[in-house]
């Protein structure tokens, strides 16, 4: 098993523009956005560093190629296969961790 977790300050992410959240955000994320706001973006950022660090790749993975998106019941799943997310928001800080089942 491997493991990735990552914090993010939100006040970080508040005033961003657009560019920022083209480089982050698939299509589908940014349809979520609209609806979820900041928060929504906060926890993305947060999930998608913390799998880049689970699967130890911080060069060849952009965030395009990671896709979070919600199940039915409003959980985090990610279209990479075998991982695992779990977001959390307290006040003034996101975190995320994932973690690779063998």
């Amino acid at each position: 098993m491997q493991i990735g977790c990552d914090i993010v300050e939100n006040k970080r992410l508040k005033d961003i523009d657009q560019r920022f959240i083209d480089l982050v955000l698939t299509e589908k994320e940014k349809e979520l956005y609209k609806t979820f706001g900041t928060n929504f973006l906060t926890g993305r950022f947060a999930a998608k560093e913390a799998i880049m660090k689970c699967l130890n790749n911080t060069k060849s993975l952009s965030f395009l190629d990671i896709e979070i998106l919600k199940d039915k019941d409003g959980a985090p799943i990610c279209n990479i296969e075998s991982i695992n997310i779990s977001i959390s928001h307290e006040k003034e800080y996101t975190f995320a961790v994932a973690i690779k089942k063998q």
